[in-house]
């Protein structure tokens, strides 16, 4: 349970500091955007594009299995934009794989995942199989409140579906933030 003077606080104190020190955000993929997943939580704009809610993904096609849903309420560091702020305190998480399936369109496109640190230092170690094909290790292994946008990773989505997961050591959980996706004419 959240310290209810914690989240009473929360919103006034990020609108004073986008006041006194206005965000940076990784710069904009090219390419045509595609999706944006807010993963747990609500609708967010983030670089300038519509991104879905958790709810509106999985009524279009978004499953993930056995995940959990909660919300926290850190300040990332270093320090996004509102959008971003939103997308990374809200997440999905499941004890030791995190398995993710969308269904687009086939095509080739061009895969990031978000994740924050919401625990502790170096908890999450994560590797991601794209289409059952390892793609990358190690993402996750940031300092507590630290975030990352990874990624691009290149799929091609032959069968209508985008399928993903995330594997972390047993006993610990594998969480996402966010995805986004873009495709290249």
């Amino acid at each position: 349970m959240p310290n209810p003077l914690k989240v009473l606080l929360y919103e006034p104190y990020l609108k004073l500091r986008d006041w006194v020190a206005p965000a940076q955000e990784p710069a904009i993929p090219e390419g045509e955007f595609v999706r944006g997943i807010n993963l747990g939580g609500e609708a967010v704009e983030i670089g300038g594009d519509r991104w879905l809610s958790y709810p509106e993904a999985l009524a279009a096609g978004l499953t993930t299995p056995g995940t959990t849903v909660a919300t926290t309420y850190l300040i990332p560091a270093p320090y996004p934009s509102r959008g971003t702020r939103t997308m990374l305190n809200s997440v999905i998480f499941r004890s030791h794989r995190l398995e993710i399936e969308q269904t687009l369109p086939n095509g080739t496109y061009d895969l990031y995942l978000w994740i924050m640190e919401n625990y502790q230092t170096h908890w999450h170690t994560l590797a991601l199989r794209v289409a059952e094909q390892p793609v990358a290790t190690g993402i996750g292994y940031l300092p507590v409140r630290g975030w990352a946008r990874y990624g691009p990773y290149s799929t091609t989505v032959t069968n209508g579906s985008l399928n993903l997961s995330l594997t972390a050591n047993p006993n610990i959980d594998a969480h996402l933030m966010g995805m986004s996706l873009y495709r290249y004419p």
